[in-house]
């Protein structure tokens, strides 16, 4: 759920121009704004909007608070709430893949990767590229970045396959 919240002040005007403000900038992100919430106070509704919401637009970000130990405060909260909110999706979407795979499972589906199955490495095949970035004495995070891999993958995959020529004075 994504909300906007406005400081409510005297001055409709101002609180027009920051609902529309607010309204713009979540369709220019493509957000959906499930409601606008306007208070003088953030503090007085944070409590009823933070548990469920997944983000909010704040048309001026002091409106959080008088200060900024306030304002951090109520950010802290914010983001409190969307780990709780992750943690939650994350062990809801745990359970039900337990679910399914418990019943495929029971239906006779054979789960994982069959014995012996040949996994393709993303470095597989770039055998001769790496060889000759090495002969030009490219360092192997250089490498890892080209290819966006880790350096343990590069150091691994130019071990098994007998990537680097050893200089014979080392011997």
């Amino acid at each position: 759920m994504f909300i906007g919240y406005i400081q409510n002040n005297e001055d409709k005007a101002e609180q027009t121009r920051q609902y529309q403000a607010v309204q713009a900038f979540a369709k220019e992100q493509e957000l959906k704004l499930d409601c606008v919430y306007s208070d003088y106070a953030f503090a007085n509704i944070k409590e009823m909007i933070l548990p469920e919401t997944e983000g909010i637009v704040i048309f001026n970000i002091s409106a959080l608070g008088d200060g900024l130990a306030q304002i951090k405060e109520n950010l802290d909260d914010f983001f409190k709430g969307i780990d709780i909110a992750i943690d939650v999706r994350s062990n809801l979407i745990s359970q039900n893949v337990k679910k399914v795979l418990k019943k495929r499972k029971n239906e006779g589906v054979k789960l994982g990767r069959p014995l012996g199955a040949l996994i393709k490495k993303r470095l597989d095949g770039k055998e001769e590229e790496i060889r000759k970035l090495l002969a030009q004495n490219v360092t192997k995070a250089e490498i890892a970045r080209r290819f966006n891999v880790t350096r343990n993958t590069v150091f691994r995959f130019v071990k098994r396959n007998n990537l680097e020529e050893k200089d014979a004075s080392h011997a």
